[in-house]
């Protein structure tokens, strides 16, 4: 950014960067970018305020040009509608899972609909890892192991500080979300097929990204507010007869 210096930036972070013990790590990345020409703006925001079917908590940082653009970054307002799993991956059946050692099935009648076999450790037992229907879905992670429990099973069952089980003798509903129930919950759409030969790569891929509703509902917001800038400019120039502080965008 030091080198091309463009309008406008946009950084992505986990929130545990807002922890107390990142202050001083954080503070000074903020200062990095003001320093090479930006005001900054950041916030952490919920990916299901924003047309995505989890939970998933991000800190988003923005950065306008203090020359090009000269204004800081207004962050969207949480849209209405949060969506659930019912009217994301209801439609979704007859999963398959994955061969012998979590290789892929290959090309399957909807691509990508293969779990992750195998156990689960205690330390994904010691939580609730079932969401109901009409709630969204728990954090999608970047590997099949943390995959939450599609929401066709009971929620499990409370035995003792960080201990739970899985509901007795509904043992058998109890399975993995499949690569392409994630790629859903992250709104990426079916057209999007994911190539890979160990399924945990699937998983991999997909909760490594940014989902795709949150992103374009935030790239959205930040078009608006380079136009409202650009439009103020040439407002005042049609205004004043001259140029008066007209942005130039890259």
């Amino acid at each position: 950014m030091k080198d091309k210096q463009p309008s406008f930036f946009l950084a992505e972070n986990v929130s545990g960067i807002l922890h107390p013990r990142h202050k001083e790590a954080f503070e000074n990345i903020l200062k990095q970018f003001e320093n090479v020409g930006y005001n900054i703006s950041y916030r952490l925001l919920n990916a299901n305020d924003y047309g995505v079917p989890q939970d998933r908590l991000r800190v988003i940082i923005v950065g306008f040009h203090k020359e090009k653009v000269g204004y800081s970054f207004e962050f969207p307002n949480p849209l209405p509608h949060k969506p659930t799993l019912k009217e994301t991956i209801s439609d979704l059946r007859l999963a398959k899972p994955a061969k012998q050692f979590n290789k892929t099935n290959g090309d399957l009648e909807i691509p990508n609909h293969e779990y992750m076999n195998g156990g689960f450790s205690t330390i994904y037992m010691s939580r609730n890892r079932v969401r109901s229907w009409d709630e969204p879905s728990f954090t999608i992670q970047a590997g099949g192991r943390h995959a939450p429990i599609h929401p066709q099973a009971p929620k499990m069952m409370f035995v003792e500080q960080n201990k739970r089980i899985f509901m007795p003798g509904k043992e058998h509903l109890y399975r993995r979300l499949s690569v392409r129930e994630c790629a859903r919950i992250q709104t990426f759409p079916d057209a999007f097929i994911f190539k890979y030969r160990d399924v945990a790569d699937g998983y991999k891929m997909i909760g490594n990204a940014v989902p795709v509703q949150f992103a374009y509902n935030i790239a959205k917001k930040i078009l608006s507010n380079l136009l409202n800038i650009k439009r103020t400019g040439i407002e005042i120039y049609e205004e004043k007869k001259q140029v008066i502080n007209i942005p130039v965008f890259q």
